[in-house]
């Protein structure tokens, strides 16, 4: 009889360990969750930036450009966040256009730049066109962006009514491009968010 006392003494105090066990690593997830979406970032506006020129930036070499300087297409999310901080945030654009070079065919690019260590305030975030796809494709129709935190969307924005346009298509990938791929890189380096770089193909 003592025998059976001792090892339903023993399995309480396992299942009591086990259950106290399930129950910290709950509450730890519940901590970690991040709150709904718009608790978490809300886009205050976007839209294009006009008259965006190439900068030029003064060497102690000889230039050999050209003295014109062609305008690319920019765009911009001023974006507002609540927590602390963010480890990251990741935003994917979409861009419509008819491509002028090819009878009109419909053709959306798509491309997405992750921001790292993101504190708690006011952000920019911005997508550029090469002038030369603006050269061959003509201009831009539709826009949306898609921002998501640890892998939940957090907040949509578009210039079109219709919801999820950006479904209809298939994505073309490398043609949008994030400011660190440009040369407007150094300019105002302040004011947006650390880059994560992309791991190269292997």
């Amino acid at each position: 009889m003592m025998q059976t006392l001792r090892v339903r003494t023993v399995c309480g105090v396992v299942l009591f360990v086990a259950l106290w066990l399930v129950a910290g690593a709950a509450w730890a997830q519940m901590a970690n969750a991040l709150p709904a979406g718009s608790d978490i970032l809300r886009i205050r506006k976007m839209g294009p930036v006009a008259n965006t020129k190439t900068p030029v930036f003064k060497t102690q070499v000889q230039s050999t450009s050209s003295a014109q300087q062609p305008d690319w297409w920019r765009h911009l999310v001023e974006y507002e966040t609540a927590p602390d901080w963010l480890d990251e945030l990741e935003f994917t654009y979409y861009v419509y256009m008819r491509d002028q070079s090819n009878k009109g065919a419909e053709v959306m690019f798509r491309a997405t730049v992750t921001y790292v260590n993101v504190p708690k305030g006011r952000h920019y975030s911005d997508i550029f066109l090469h002038p030369r796809t603006l050269a061959r494709l003509g201009k831009v129709e539709q826009v949306a962006v898609v921002v998501k935190a640890r892998g939940a969307v957090v907040a949509t924005e578009s210039t079109a009514q219709t919801p999820n346009w950006w479904d209809r298509f298939s994505p073309v990938d490398g043609v949008l491009l994030n400011r660190s791929q440009t040369p407007f890189a150094y300019l105002d380096y302040d004011l947006f968010e650390a880059i994560k770089p992309v791991a190269p193909a292997r």
